[in-house]
């Protein structure tokens, strides 16, 4: 098909691809409807390329459950590649991810990779997409991945996705339809009325060509008409290839059509040669899917079952032979074959979590009980509790509570004392994910109310490690040590790892909070993970890395806590253990905030608010960390986003959640003079840190409680770096403390406790930071104090961009993006090389990168100018 009106897109792709002839891959999504010429785009672009350049195309299948990493295979297949061969298991998969990324980077000349229809992704695929996506800059390839946009509905994982890729690292091409002039030039030169092609085509290329295409004479009401029509005009046994084609979305193999039909190829010989039908790589299938899907839909009910069956009676031998499984349930749920269906779901839903594509086993499994006829309750049981714990991985925890609730009433049923105590406890972490304590404690409770009678058993030991966990997110330390020592004498006893490893995890992580037992507690928890890791133990290790990053920055131990959050992140996002992801980038969210990156952190908190079934505990850190920022930057909007996390808050009964809630509000009411918080809310929270909390939690809401309302509790023992007075000595040994830690913003409110000096020091902080609402205030207390020589704050010119860089520095930058070295920057600017460097290194600070090109990239992304 000739291309038209898309020379501006063509020539888009021919930059990113001179980008990446330097030594800079890039990502390219190219995005429309049905139709719209992705492919041919993608085509025509690549064929004049072939001679220069490797070029290497992968496809993703349209059924029911996705081949998962079918498009990773054709193109291991067609570079004739090994590494498929061995990669058959989770572990494999992350090597076969690790090999891949090396072979590219070992390749002579930029090579060109395309993954058409990334809207049929599997988890796996959509995993490969995020792992190459992250390192694309590192390699001399352009990936270009083609989807459709109208069929990416609200829950797609394919959004969450795109989300989570850095912006500088991917670009956007998306189709828009052909305009009205040129469709009626196309139609005119067919002899054709250009409206009528241009109202039912609506301006779609597929849509136009066909109407205009010489096997199709005159203008059908509509594309269904047009598609039949060529369909009816067929002799009998074309349409009967016809009718089975459009039945298997994947193509079908030529070696089997003789089964089918005797004498198919004289009966497709039209087909092909007119290119309705295509043949590649020994399969068949429709030029377009559009085909397909208007001939599939033209079938009556009960014939599209009837050929379904057929295909099943002809070839599940040879797709049992092959591994075809996807291929065989998805035939089977067309031919209404249920046992086929709850034989073969489980088997590939088995298969697909081992992969890490546990959102397609979720739907496995959910087939699975949807089709099964029975009423054996060992079956619903397999199938119930299956489908509860993928989705638990998979962050859809509603749904994991109504399956685990039916799998309770058969286990009481059943008289199953063991398998009711360990499905109990399930529902009690399930609930507290749901951010309801309430209901998580009384499943707890029960649990071992169930199995304390009962001998030694994992489903004991694991009902005593939970409540052990209950009792550490709360930062109940004594309790969480009685149960947690209980389950890790039974786990001893029963000679079980699994256990251990996550009631270690639950006792290391309380002992972190408490100074004098800070070491140990760390050491537990490395312990915990050790033990995860080496059984492959994938959500015990989530845990422990999630405990150790968050453990690590409230302790404020900021490097070793990004860096364990971001090695968690991976193995969480290698394996779709989803839950831990979203649940480690809130800790990162607030670890960016604290340590003064304020954009990272919004970023962060934006895409987890963005994600659709959010868990609650994940949403409140994401909403405190974002009505955080707005409060001290622009002071818009912030009252909804504080009031909703507070909600939320005091659903958990958790301080953990509470206490980082009520210090943001209380600093908005120190911010605006102004309270909003009812007393009630306050002294709960009070007679909550006399039971359960941590030292440094606990200081912090001591010290915005006097802050913002003047009110004085007395706490156990306190953190140095929250002063409630104006001491000399107690102000420098605070603002040490969090400069060491790398806390700007606190070090900058401890200063301003200080002399007049050390306000204004504090006032340039917080100007740096960006916190303008923050500088007015300060700026208006000492005023009243009748302090002058009072900072005058950031020009114009500076806070127009929100970097805050100065004048001068948005002029070095712009001669940065011209690549001018240090001398010519000088020379332009009539300044030393020497102030140029010194502003240079302005911009990286500012920017938070570590070389010039990265200050580029970053300012471009932040549409800096």
């Amino acid at each position: 098909m000739e291309l038209i009106e898309r020379a501006e897109f063509l020539e888009l792709l021919e930059t990113r691809l001179t980008k990446v002839t330097l030594g800079e891959g890039h990502c390219v999504f190219v995005s429309g409807e049905a139709g719209i010429g992705k492919t041919s785009l993608v085509k025509t672009f690549a064929r004049s390329l072939k001679k220069e350049y490797k070029v290497y195309q992968g496809t993703c299948d349209a059924l029911f459950t996705p081949r998962p990493l079918a498009p990773l295979y054709d193109i291991l297949l067609q570079a004739k590649s090994d590494l498929w061969k061995s990669s058959t298991g989770i572990e494999e998969r992350a090597a076969l991810f690790t090999n891949f990324f090396h072979e590219l980077a070992n390749q002579e000349a930029p090579t060109i990779i395309v993954f058409e229809d990334i809207h049929w992704a599997d988890e796996a695929t959509l995993d490969f997409i995020k792992f190459l996506a992250r390192r694309i800059t590192q390699l001399s390839c352009l990936f270009i991945l083609t989807y459709r946009d109208n069929e990416i509905y609200s829950q797609h994982p394919l959004r969450n996705a795109l989300g989570q890729l850095s912006p500088d690292s991917f670009t956007r091409i998306q189709l828009p339809h052909l305009s009205r002039q040129v469709v009626e030039k196309m139609a005119g030169e067919k002899g054709y009325s250009g409206e009528d092609v241009y109202s039912i085509s609506g301006g779609n290329p597929f849509y136009v060509n066909e109407i205009l295409a010489s096997y199709s004479p005159g203008i059908p009401d509509n594309i269904r008409d047009s598609v039949l029509y060529v369909f009816n005009r067929q002799e009998e046994r074309t349409r009967r290839i016809w009718e089975l084609l459009s039945v298997v979305p994947t193509g079908f193999e030529i070696k089997y059509l003789e089964k089918f039909e005797p004498q198919y190829e004289e009966a497709l010989e039209r087909s092909l040669e007119a290119k309705i039908l295509i043949v590649n790589n020994g399969l068949i299938f429709f030029k377009h899917e559009l085909y397909r899907r208007t001939i599939e839909a033209s079938l009556s009910p009960l014939f599209r079952v009837t050929l379904n069956k057929k295909i099943l009676d002809l070839f599940l031998e040879n797709f049992e032979e092959h591994g075809d499984t996807e291929r065989i349930i998805h035939h089977a749920k067309n031919a209404n074959e249920y046992y086929l269906v709850v034989h073969y779901a489980p088997l590939a839903a088995k298969r697909d979590a081992c992969l890490g594509a546990h959102i397609e086993a979720a739907k496995l499994y959910l087939s699975a009980i949807e089709y099964y006829q029975g009423n054996d309750k060992d079956v619903l049981l397999e199938f119930y509790e299956s489908y509860a714990y993928e989705c638990y991985l998979t962050n859809q925890v509603k749904e994991a509570i109504i399956y685990a609730g039916k799998a309770l009433q058969l286990w009481q049923e059943k008289n199953d004392r063991e398998k009711t105590g360990n499905t109990l406890r399930f529902l009690s972490r399930l609930w507290w994910f749901e951010g309801n304590r309430k209901r998580a404690e009384q499943y707890a409770g029960q649990a071992i109310e169930v199995l304390d009678p009962q001998t030694a058993s994992r489903a004991k030991a694991m009902a005593y490690s939970n409540m052990s966990q209950l009792k550490m997110l709360s930062e109940q330390s004594e309790e969480c040590i009685f149960w947690g020592e209980k389950a890790i004498a039974m786990a001893k006893e029963l000679g079980d790892e699994e256990i251990l490893s996550h009631a270690f995890n639950n006792v290391g992580d309380v002992q972190t909070r408490v100074p004098a037992t800070q070491e140990k507690g760390m050491d537990l928890l490395k312990q915990s993970l050790e033990i995860a890791l080496k059984n492959s133990y994938h959500e015990h290790a989530a845990r422990a890395y999630t405990n150790l990053g968050h453990s690590a920055m409230i302790i404020m131990n900021y490097p070793y806590s990004k860096e364990i959050l971001e090695t968690g992140i991976r193995y969480c996002e290698q394996r779709n253990l989803d839950s831990w992801t979203t649940y480690m980038s809130s800790s990162k969210a607030r670890l960016y905030l604290d340590t003064g990156h304020w954009n990272e952190a919004c970023r962060a908190s934006d895409v987890l608010m963005k994600t659709e079934n959010q868990a609650a505990v994940v949403e409140i850190g994401a909403l405190t960390v974002l009505a955080t920022v707005k409060m001290r930057c622009d002071d818009t909007d912030v009252l909804p986003l504080l009031k909703e996390a507070k909600t939320k808050a005091f659903e958990t009964m958790e301080l953990q959640r509470i206490i980082p809630v009520l210090a943001a509000f209380l600093e908005y009411e120190w911010i605006k003079g102004q309270q909003f918080i009812e007393k009630e809310a306050l002294d709960n929270t009070i007679r909550m840190m006399d039971k359960m909390g941590n030292i440094y939690e606990n200081s912090r809401f001591a010290y915005w409680l006097f802050k913002a309302r003047g009110q004085r509790i007395t706490l156990k023992e306190s953190f140095d770096g929250y002063i409630t007075g104006n001491k000399k000595e107690m102000v420098l040994r605070a603002a040490a403390i969090w400069k060491k830690t790398g806390c700007p913003y606190e070090e900058a409110l401890a200063l301003f406790e200080g002399t007049d000096g050390d306000k204004r020091t504090a006032i340039t902080i917080v100007q740096r930071l960006g916190a303008n609402t923050v500088c007015e205030k300060m700026k208006m207390e000492m005023r009243t104090s009748g302090i002058k020589s009072i900072p005058r704050g950031i020009r114009k010119s500076t806070q127009s961009n929100p970097a805050l860089l100065t004048s001068r520095e948005l002029d070095v930058l712009e001669l940065l993006k011209e690549g001018m070295q240090n001398k010519e920057i000088a020379a332009k600017l009539f300044i030393s090389a020497k102030t140029v460097d010194h502003h240079i290194s302005a911009i990286l600070f500012k920017l938070d990168v570590s070389s010039r090109n990265k200050a580029v990239q970053e300012a471009l992304r932040m549409e800096i100018k």
